[in-house]
């Protein structure tokens, strides 16, 4: 499902045949804000297989729906209509997060520049699967409701620095001083949203995209190119592979 600048919590009649249009057609999700705007979007505790998709002009804080609800401009799509590995966000991104398939079903593959990812829940965050995958990463925050958890916010930058990931000899020889010639691929391990231990992380020159995908044919490349971020990569393009944990 597409999803476009957030509208108000109750719509107009006159918009009730486009709302019906996009809930009836899914489609890779697009996030867009106004000017100056950030994107918020967390699993509503009153319906748990629903996604509330918000633009906020203020800062809110952590897991706090009601004040999001109030604050921001909010609407909801229902979990059905989402594309597994969707998400294209060029900006900021906050995602608040109850159940695990959050992770599974709408960050796992997606790409994402800059990600605060908050956990709250509780108790320990218990998933199937272990590591996300996301593409384009740049900077990284956790929060961390879980009870006892001795980090409870921790952040993290990925150099984006041509000289530093020249240093690491994955640049691609077509343009060796632009950064945008390197896929970012980060492989997150979502246990890190338990706030037990220190974030950590390090990254690693990657063979070419060819010869990367012969050893992870499973890697979910992002879907539906609209960016320059997730066009299909070039067969001897650099590829920085970050792992985060």
């Amino acid at each position: 499902m597409s999803l476009n600048r957030a509208s108000s919590w109750r719509r107009p009649p006159a918009l009730l045949l486009w709302t019906l249009w996009v809930l009836l057609f899914p489609s890779t999700v697009t996030l867009t804000t106004g000017p100056g705007n950030s994107t918020l979007l967390f699993d509503s505790t009153d319906n748990s297989n629903s996604l509330r998709n918000c633009s906020c002009s203020a800062h809110i804080q952590d897991c706090d729906e009601a004040l999001a609800n109030l604050l921001c401009s909010c609407h909801t799509v229902q979990r059905s209509k989402l594309t597994p590995g969707g998400l294209r966000e060029q900006g900021g991104l906050t995602v608040w997060l109850r159940e695990p398939w959050v992770l599974t079903e709408l960050l796992n593959g997606s790409v994402v520049l800059d990600l605060r990812l908050s956990f709250c829940g509780t108790g320990t965050l218990a998933i199937p699967t272990q590591y996300l995958t996301l593409f384009g990463l740049r900077r990284l925050r956790v929060h961390s409701a879980a009870q006892g958890a001795p980090h409870l916010e921790q952040v993290l930058t990925i150099s984006s620095r041509s000289r530093d990931i020249e240093r690491m000899g994955c640049l691609s020889s077509t343009d060796p001083a632009s950064p945008s010639s390197v896929l970012h691929v980060s492989f997150l391990d979502v246990s890190v949203l338990n706030g037990l231990s220190s974030l950590k992380a390090y990254s690693v020159s990657a063979p070419p995209m060819s010869t990367l995908f012969q050893h992870f044919p499973h890697l979910p490349l992002p879907l539906h190119p609209s960016t320059s971020l997730d066009q299909p990569p070039e067969p001897q393009q650099g590829c920085l592979l970050t792992f985060i944990y």
